[in-house]
C-alpha cells in the first residue's frame, strides 16, 4: 500500500462529500446532492457509489489501475435502493464481502448500462466485472453528486465541469494507465480538465477519430460511447467492439514493444 495515496484518496472522498452536503445542485430540473438516504448514516465511504462496483476499498490496497472507467453521472440513490445495489452497498460498507450487482436483476431497463459494460469488458478481458472485482479497475463518474427523482436529462457540459478539480484530483491520485470515458459530454470535459480547457468536440465519431488516445503525461484517455440504448445504437455495436478490442490491442503492443527494451 503506498501510505500517501491511501491519505490523499481519504481526504479527497471526504472533501467531495462536504461539497455536496453543504452545496447541491439545482439547475432547473436538475438536482444533484449527496447520497444520504438515511439520517447519520455514511452510505458512500468511496469517491462515489459507482467506486463500489470496481475499485471498492482502494484505499487499503491502493493498487496499480490499469483500466479507469469515467462515466457521466450516478442515477437516484432512492432507485438504486430498489434495484438493490444500495443494500449491497450497506453490507459492503459492514465488511461483507460481496459485489455491487449481487441479486441486482440486471435484466432490467434501468440496468442496460451496466449490462452491455458487463459484456464490453469482457472483450478487453475482464470478463463477469458483475461476479468479480478486478483489482486493476476502478469505475467513477464525472459529476459526484447524485440525482434526484431522474436516471437522465438536463445534464450538461457546464455541471459536469462542476467537479473538473477533484476528478483531476483523482486521476493524479490515482495514475491509471487508461481513461475509458463514456459519452461525447464526458469526454470533452474530461480533455478539457486534463488537456486542454479550449478543446471542443461536436461528435463521438470525431473524439474518436482513427481510435488514437488522447494523452495526459502517462495516461492514455479514450473516448467511447455511452453504453446505454442511444449511445450504443448511435455508434453502432460492431464500432462499439472495434473500439474497446482496439483499445487492448494498442495496449499489448505497447506493453511488448515495452519488454523488449528490457
Amino acid at each position: 500500500m503506498d501510505e500517501d495515496k491511501s491519505r490523499e484518496y481519504r481526504e479527497l472522498v471526504a472533501k467531495v462529500k462536504l461539497k455536496y452536503r453543504e452545496n447541491p445542485i439545482c439547475k432547473g430540473n436538475l438536482r444533484l446532492g449527496w447520497c444520504d438516504l438515511v439520517p447519520g448514516e455514511d452510505l458512500c465511504q468511496e469517491i462515489n457509489l459507482w467506486t463500489y462496483w470496481q475499485g471498492f476499498g482502494y484505499a487499503k490496497e491502493t493498487p496499480h489501475i490499469k483500466y479507469m472507467l469515467l462515466g457521466q453521472d450516478f442515477g437516484p440513490p432512492e432507485k438504486e435502493e430498489v434495484k438493490g445495489t444500495i443494500a449491497n452497498v450497506r453490507e459492503m460498507n459492514n465488511g461483507k464481502d460481496i459485489m455491487f450487482h449481487n441479486n441486482v436483476n440486471l435484466s432490467s431497463r434501468d440496468s442496460q448500462t451496466d449490462t452491455n459494460l458487463i459484456q464490453y469488458f469482457s472483450w478487453i478481458g475482464r470478463p463477469e466485472i458483475d461476479k468479480q472485482r478486478y483489482s486493476d479497475l476502478f469505475f467513477c463518474n464525472c459529476n459526484l453528486g447524485y440525482r434526484k427523482d431522474t436516471y437522465s436529462g438536463n445534464m450538461t457540459r457546464n455541471i459536469l465541469t462542476n467537479d473538473s478539480l477533484e476528478i483531476k484530483r483523482l486521476i493524479d491520485i490515482i495514475k491509471p494507465d487508461n481513461i475509458i470515458s463514456l459519452g461525447l459530454d464526458t469526454s470533452v470535459v474530461v480533455i478539457r480538465t486534463l488537456i486542454d480547457e479550449h478543446f471542443n468536440g461536436s461528435t463521438l465519431t470525431e473524439l474518436i477519430g482513427d481510435g488514437k488516445p488522447y494523452r495526459y503525461g502517462d495516461t492514455n484517455i479514450y473516448p467511447m460511447a455511452h453504453p446505454g440504448y442511444w449511445g450504443t445504437m448511435n455508434r453502432g455495436i460492431e464500432n462499439v467492439k472495434k473500439d474497446w478490442t482496439r483499445m487492448q490491442d494498442e495496449w499489448i503492443e505497447k506493453e511488448l514493444a515495452r519488454a523488449k527494451e528490457y
